[in-house]
């Protein structure tokens, strides 16, 4: 990998919500003050929410390794339990060693349990993560235990931590109780522009480095791509320390990180029309202004262009049916199908393969015939299934094709949390061998930064750089290197 070309302890942009590598903005500075005074003052119900890959789990973490021996805290990442299994994984994080088999027997105790802490000076924290996920039924369960208190101050401290849809969910009339019982609301936003280049600093100097590896070039383009999402910039930075290091160099320039970034297809995330904004947490709607007359125009031309083509169409069927003919056949052609080919040995490309071509193959351990499928793999294919995915000479770049099977992959490992991806990175034996293997590794890199980017958590990915080993082909001929340029994706069990 690339961390001791650039002399680094670990990887710098990891997006791990590990607390050391969180950098405190103006905005997360203000939210983790927030927090901490909700302990302390006992403020009861608070809701932290901000978009995707604000930060919003590394505040978390921070909070809790700063907490005091005083604050008893129970954490649950992932709400969506039944409301008994809520109930007993509460008194699990809490060290309560008895389980219930109903929601009174857990409230009698659980009270008990609520003042004696009080009367031994102990305050008591539920963090929610990814509230937004909470059903009904558990949101108002939680309102609740929110309504546990004595007369002269609070019992129990809720924080609901969530995305900005969490929002729309509790302004909803049958949430309004709760809505109303929150005392303190924080928004995170993305971090300023301005700061941008001070965090890719910090992440760099707190993985072993403080050497300047990103231009000001490449941090002005990290700006425009990420749109100062922490998240967004991490897999940014760690793509294009990856690419600096295949191609050898020792800094990242903005034409790196634009190459970077068309590999990942990074997708905006901001929302340009609506921003949740405010501790009171209210959602602003941004007003736009009316401009008729540029709309006016703007619609005319777009008519004028649509009914010049159409009536180019209808007078090329009208005056050259030979033409008509060419649009038919043209329109009847079958559209390109992926095949998926389940065979005991290594599989074979298909025939007359083109330079560049994606094609893809996919095998299991038992023999079985070729399968024609869609773009799309079946909902839970076999464990042990392997995807190849093939690159064109002298690129690392995806097509179309490579990101439907990528994007469906997403979406299986997502639906089976029991499965992982093992990503191979392949080359054919042309140059140097140790050139070769960088280039495999950095591959198959850019495969697991793709699925990492959807939402895939890194520990499910493992990266192998396998270089020229594990040929499909003879490299003796041009057919046989461009089957051996791919990167394959097999499906496995979690351990254990």
């Amino acid at each position: 990998m690339y961390l001791s070309h650039f002399r680094l302890r670990e990887k710098p942009f990891q997006i791990s919500p590990d607390p050391k590598f969180l950098w405190l903005g103006e905005v997360h500075r203000e939210a983790l003050a927030t927090m901490n005074d909700g302990v302390r003052e006992n403020r009861g119900l608070l809701l932290l929410s901000g978009d995707v890959g604000t930060g919003k789990t590394t505040l978390i973490n921070r909070l809790l390794e700063n907490l005091e021996a005083d604050v008893i805290v129970a954490a649950i990442p992932d709400p969506g339990l039944e409301k008994l299994d809520f109930y007993n994984f509460l008194t699990h994080a809490f060290s309560i060693n008895k389980t219930f088999d109903s929601k009174g027997d857990f409230l009698v105790y659980f009270i008990h349990f609520l003042h004696q802490a009080h009367a031994d000076n102990k305050r008591v924290l539920i963090i929610i993560d990814e509230a937004q996920r909470l059903s009904h039924e558990m949101l108002e369960e939680i309102r609740q235990l929110a309504n546990i208190e004595k007369k002269d101050t609070k019992l129990l401290n809720i924080f609901l931590v969530g995305q900005n849809e969490l929002l729309d969910i509790l302004s909803e009339n049958r949430n309004r109780a709760l809505q109303q019982r929150i005392a303190t609301r924080f928004n995170i936003d993305p971090i300023r522009s301005t700061e941008v280049e001070a965090y890719i600093r910090f992440r760099l100097k707190t993985a072993g480095t403080e050497k300047k590896l990103f231009t000001g070039g490449a941090v002005k383009q990290v700006v425009r791509t990420s749109e100062c999402y922490p998240r967004l910039i991490n897999i940014i930075c760690d793509h294009a320390l990856l690419t600096a290091y295949v191609k050898g160099r020792n800094r990242v320039t903005a034409a790196l990180v634009r190459e970077s970034t068309q590999d990942l297809q990074i997708k905006k995330t901001a929302e340009k029309s609506r921003r949740y904004a405010g501790k009171e947490g209210v959602a602003a709607q941004a007003s736009v202004k009316k401009r008729p007359l540029v709309l006016y125009f703007g619609l005319t031309v777009v008519l004028g262009v649509l009914f010049l083509v159409l009536w180019g169409l209808f007078y090329a069927d009208i005056f050259n049916p030979s033409q008509k003919g060419l649009r038919s056949e043209a329109a009847n052609e079958s559209p390109r199908v992926m095949t998926f080919t389940f065979q005991a040995d290594m599989p074979q490309p298909p025939p007359n393969l083109p330079e560049g071509d994606d094609a893809l193959a996919g095998r299991v351990g038992q023999s079985s015939p070729a399968v024609a499928a869609e773009s799309k793999p079946p909902a839970a294919p076999p464990v042990g299934t392997i995807f190849t995915i093939r690159f064109p000479t002298n690129s690392n770049a995806f097509t179309d094709e490579s990101y439907a099977v990528l994007n469906s992959l997403v979406e299986i490992v997502q639906q089976h949390p029991d499965l992982r991806l093992v990503v191979s990175g392949h080359t054919d034996s042309s140059g140097d061998y140790d050139y070769n293997k960088r280039l495999s590794t950095f591959r198959a890199n850019v495969v697991k930064s793709y699925f990492v980017g959807q939402g895939v958590a890194p520990a499910r990915i493992e990266t192998i750089g396998m270089g020229p080993e594990k040929p499909l082909q003879s490299n003796a001929t041009a057919e046989g290197r461009r089957a051996n340029r791919r990167v394959e994706i097999e499906l496995k069990k979690n351990p254990g």
